[in-house]
Parts: C-alpha cells; sequence; structure tokens
C-alpha cells in the first residue's frame, strides 16, 4: 500500500506545479498558496515557512481525470494525525548563490507554538513509522525540483498537537492560529484559511465578496452569510 502511496503523492507534488494557473477550482489554488506560505524577507536572506494542511492535496488535484477520490483520500490518511511543515532559511551571496541552513540547525531552532501559548517540537525520526520517514525522504527531491535552487535547502518536519482525545487540534479550516518559529523569526497563521471560506454576496448589487468580510467596501452594506 505505501508504495502506491508514494507513487501518487510524488504525482502529485509535481502536477501541482501546473495547479497554480488553473482557475477552474471552487478553491483559488494561487491565493491558497498565498496563505500556507509564509516569507521573511531581508536583503540577503530569505525564510521560508510552508504548512501543507491536509487540503493541500484534494485542493492541488481538483478536476484532475487522472487521480480518483479514493487516491486522494488515502495521501490525506497519511498526515492526518499531524502537522506538516517545509522550511528554509537561505542566505543569497553577492554572487547570486545560496548558502542554506542545515537540517540540524533548522531542527533546533524549530518550534510551534498553539493559541494558548503551548509549545511544541518536531517529531525526531525515530518517533515516526518508518514508512513515514521514507515518504518524507521522497518528498524532499520532489519539492527540490519543483522550487529550482532554492528547493535544495527546504526541510521538512512533522508535528503532533492533540487534544486529550488524540485529535489533531488545528484544522485550516476552523477558527484558531498558531505560529511557526525557526531561524529566530515567527510565522503566524490565523484560521480559518480567507481561500477556504465560502464568499459572500453583496445584497445591493450581487457582486461577490471575501468570506471574511463583514460589509460591502462600497455600499457600506452588511454582508449576509
Amino acid at each position: 500500500m505505501i508504495t502506491k502511496q508514494l507513487s501518487l503523492l510524488a504525482f502529485t507534488i509535481l502536477l501541482s506545479v501546473s495547479a497554480f494557473s488553473q482557475t477552474n477550482q471552487k478553491v483559488d489554488f494561487t491565493e491558497f498558496i498565498k496563505e500556507v506560505q509564509k516569507w521573511d524577507k531581508n536583503e540577503n536572506e530569505v525564510s521560508l515557512t510552508f504548512w501543507i494542511p491536509n487540503t493541500y492535496w484534494h485542493i492541488a488535484l481538483a478536476n484532475n481525470p487522472k487521480i480518483d477520490e479514493e487516491s486522494v483520500a488515502n495521501i490525506e490518511s497519511l498526515f492526518e494525525n499531524y502537522i506538516f511543515v517545509c522550511i528554509a532559511d537561505i542566505e543569497i551571496t553577492p554572487y547570486g548563490t545560496m548558502n542554506y541552513s542545515d537540517e540540524k540547525t533548522l531542527r533546533k531552532s524549530l518550534s510551534l507554538v498553539d493559541s494558548l501559548g503551548n509549545k511544541y517540537l518536531p517529531l525526531a525520526d525515530k518517533q515516526l513509522d518508518p514508512e513515514m520517514v521514507e515518504l518524507i525522504d521522497r518528498i524532499r527531491p520532489m519539492f527540490a525540483q519543483m522550487f529550482g535552487q532554492m528547493g535544495e535547502g527546504m526541510n521538512f518536519y512533522l508535528f503532533e498537537v492533540k487534544d486529550k482525545n488524540g485529535k489533531n487540534i488545528i484544522d485550516e479550516n476552523e477558527v484558531n492560529n498558531f505560529t511557526i518559529k525557526h531561524s529566530n523569526k515567527s510565522f503566524e497563521y490565523n484560521l480559518p484559511f480567507v481561500s477556504l471560506m465560502a464568499p459572500k454576496a453583496c445584497p445591493i448589487d450581487n457582486e461577490e465578496m471575501k468570506g471574511n468580510w463583514n460589509y460591502c467596501p462600497i455600499h457600506g452594506v452588511k454582508l449576509g452569510e
């Protein structure tokens, strides 16, 4: 089963490159990516946090006839109990080359802080199923291919952030917030993602508005749910 899932995941990630330009999806993939990717850019230094929530896999494969819902569900099931993040800390030299913080340096600086201030550290490989470790090892070169030179400095980590019943407490569709910290920087995520919210309509001209807006910016009237 894991071999099949690995193959599906590989195809999914590579396919995601073309998904940026798709416009016939219910969720705007470009806007979604803006919300899951957080950048800190300062002169010649660039830091990235890329949270890959379960919704990512479904959105990236929307309307693709080559992959069915069951296959997408299999991919989602692999990550449903984790917070899966990709991070990088990069120095760009005057010659245009890149120096990357290595995996161990990034891991030592990395933590997740939930809305109550609880701190979580990334899981060590020995805490993961060997198949999951293999899966992440297969993902790394795929992202390197997708992001080019910058992708070579990306590293992947898993967190467990669960309630007393063992359920993941962070859901991109529910009201919440958390912060990823690494490389002496903080990357805050405020949920739910606007790109995943149903749009609202102005009651005057029926113009479509963002789902997190309460009032029409043109007419000043309250928007319906």
